[in-house]
């Protein structure tokens, strides 16, 4: 009987441990890219569906769209007597989400009825004077954020000739400024609704109007392709 028995060569070790680490290489880049894919298709759900659903219910009960203003807001008897301290940054998201989830709404918004895993946040560490009705006695300014905890961008047609200031969870550049998305011909997609726009995964607005298909923002509506 033969007893001798071969073992692995240092070659060989090395060839095995070689190919586990290029096996270990693309499991990492297929999860993180999965993983990348899951936070587009929740912000894409939350801007082209959730939340225009829940505008439109509260259109639909109001007779007027929500607010992008505190003082909008504070024409309204329910909402008396309520302001932002300080507030100069993501008030369009915050008054939008107030008027989502107030008491007086009868389908109002709730963590749960969101797709993302964190859907409320406080990006300018704004404060109410008062908890506004629906928040649980909560003092912050929260807003509704995207998959990469950047507030949502809501513009009103009444306002889409305004400047919206916006205050992101980026660690860089903290604050930047939003205007309402035109078409070529100059006149403004959604004008007689509302546009919501997420800044996407790099937390700029971006804008190519040679190809659309290079912005990484997640809107309401879609881009105009440019004329061949």
């Amino acid at each position: 009987m033969n007893r001798h028995v071969r073992g692995f060569t240092l070659i060989e070790i090395l060839v095995v441990v070689s190919i586990l680490g290029v096996l270990m290489a693309l499991v990492s880049v297929l999860v993180i890219r999965a993983g990348a894919h899951k936070q587009r298709m929740q912000t894409e759900q939350l801007v082209t569906a959730f939340v225009p659903q829940a505008i439109m219910r509260y259109q639909q009960e109001f007779k007027r769209l929500p607010p992008m203003s505190v003082k909008e807001l504070n024409g309204i008897s329910s909402y008396k007597g309520l302001a932002i301290t300080d507030n100069s940054t993501n008030e369009c998201n915050e008054a939008l989400l107030v008027a989502l989830r107030h008491g007086d709404f009868s389908t109002p918004l709730g963590e749960n009825d969101l797709p993302t895993e964190d859907p409320f946040g406080n990006t300018d560490e704004d404060m109410w004077n008062q908890a506004p009705n629906g928040f649980g006695g909560d003092p912050n300014a929260l807003e509704i954020l995207d998959s990469w905890g950047n507030p949502i961008i809501y513009i009103h047609k009444n306002q889409y000739n305004e400047v919206v200031r916006i205050v992101r969870s980026h660690p860089d550049v903290m604050e930047i400024e939003v205007e309402a998305r035109k078409r070529d011909d100059d006149t403004y997609y959604n004008p007689t609704s509302f546009q919501l726009i997420s800044l996407g995964e790099n937390g700029v607005l971006d804008i190519d109007e040679d190809d659309p298909d290079l912005v990484d923002d997640i809107m309401n509506f879609t881009l105009q392709k440019p004329e061949e």
